[in-house]
């Protein structure tokens, strides 16, 4: 389908917002989203589309259309999760956090298995500006760091990033090919940046797990205290008692469950949901109806 309907360059920024959390929530809690219809009428796709296609359907073909012309960085998450994650790991093993707090930066995608492992996606729409401080943060916290990007641009950031930096290219092929492998960073990571990453039940099992018990102190303090005592771990044994507590962040068996029913272009969504069953039932009850379900033209009150 996706040969055979044209759609103007100047709408696929705009097509790319349709992988986004404020657009498919809005379609899993209220059945519409005035974005979804705004986007298809500007666009054309409204007249081009057979309107009976089911929802998943239509997020599969807006996701071919973006990766041939507008490789964002849903598509980098995507091409992650599903080749990486799924492709090379088994979910039974691995976890895949997207948007995870580093430091003073945000990490795209981690992948945590026997280690951990950061890609920084840098697409041909992004700009470098950012990326020695992002890997500064990475340095801190993660075993592995990447800069997975595009063909053109993997040499250009070969000079400004350390040795130690993987650099992997996602073809046009949909494949993702490595270009510089990564080397152990787990010897440089602080703990006292590694432990404001975690959650409060995440540091206090993990301080259990290490000592044997959660120290007795009045809430005020436990985070200082906690945060001490996790400090005083050696660090390779913090990391990885730290990956085993990330890992329960996502529901294993609902996320096997509902993987196998969605659409691939919508894995990387569904990975940042985790464990909300209830958000996942709905999600996979909704791609299954038709698109002209959730499709109003725009200058219909809703």
């Amino acid at each position: 389908m996706g040969n055979t309907i044209n759609v103007d360059n100047k709408y696929f920024p705009a097509l790319g917002k349709l992988f986004s959390p404020m657009v498919i929530n809005s379609l899993v809690w209220k059945n519409y989203s005035p974005y979804l219809a705004e986007v298809c009428s500007n666009s054309g796709l409204l007249d081009k589309l057979d309107l009976s296609m089911t929802l998943g359907n239509f997020f599969n073909f807006i996701y071919d259309l973006l990766f041939k012309n507008y490789r964002n960085e849903y598509i980098f998450k995507n091409v992650i999760a599903n080749k990486i994650l799924l492709g090379k790991h088994s979910l039974n093993t691995s976890q895949l956090l997207m948007e995870f707090r580093a430091g003073k930066s945000k990490a795209d995608v981690v992948l945590l298995n026997g280690t951990s492992t950061v890609y920084e996606i840098k697409s041909e729409y992004d700009s470098f500006s950012r990326l020695k401080k992002q890997i500064r943060s990475y340095c801190d916290v993660f075993d592995y760091i990447n800069v997975i990007t595009t063909n053109k641009q993997a040499n250009k950031i070969t000079s400004c990033l350390p040795e130690k930096v993987g650099i992997l290219v996602l073809t046009e092929r949909d494949t993702i090919s490595t270009f510089r492998n990564p080397k152990s960073n787990k010897e440089n990571i602080k703990l006292a940046i590694l432990f404001n990453s975690l959650r409060k039940t995440e540091y206090t099992n993990i301080i259990k797990r290490y000592y044997g018990t959660i120290p007795d102190v009045p809430n005020t303090i436990i985070y200082k205290v906690c945060k001490e005592l996790f400090c005083k771990i050696p660090v390779s044994t913090a990391h990885d008692l730290t990956i085993n507590v990330l890992k329960r962040r996502s529901d294993v068996k609902i996320l096997k469950d509902f993987i196998e029913k969605a659409p691939s272009s919508t894995i990387a969504y569904i990975l940042t949901i985790g464990n909300q069953e209830k958000q996942m039932k709905t999600l996979i009850s909704i791609l299954n109806k038709e698109l002209q379900d959730f499709i109003i033209p725009c200058n219909i009150e809703r």
